[in-house]
């Protein structure tokens, strides 16, 4: 196991507030994993949106956030996985009241 790196979420979820704590990046091919906990009332990114030049997967472990693509919010919850193709404007919100923690992976360029 001397070449496996083991990250325990449970340690490392306060690292992961306010922005993405990357746990993985390699450059060949180009991808990130990290973990990132987004407390209630917070908005990703704070104003407009996002997109990456790579495919972006989220598995939300706990909480709920609302996930805004093109006008239309979708509330996602626990043990669910999300995939937004490259180039796609989006934004995440949680109008909860609980902190989401997810896990997500960006396979190509942020």
């Amino acid at each position: 196991m001397s070449d496996v790196t083991v990250h325990r979420l449970a340690d490392r979820w306060d690292e992961s507030r306010d922005s993405p704590l990357s746990l993985f990046e390699s450059v060949d091919p180009q991808a990130e994993v990290g973990s990132y906990v987004i407390d209630p009332g917070e908005r990703v990114p704070e104003t407009g949106t996002t997109r990456h030049d790579g495919d972006e997967t989220s598995i939300v472990l706990s909480g709920e956030i609302d996930l805004v693509v093109s006008g239309d919010r979708t509330t996602i919850g626990p043990e669910t996985m999300t995939v937004i193709p490259a180039g796609t404007d989006h934004y995440s919100e949680n109008t909860g009241d609980e902190p989401v923690r997810l896990v997500y992976a960006v396979l190509g360029e942020l």
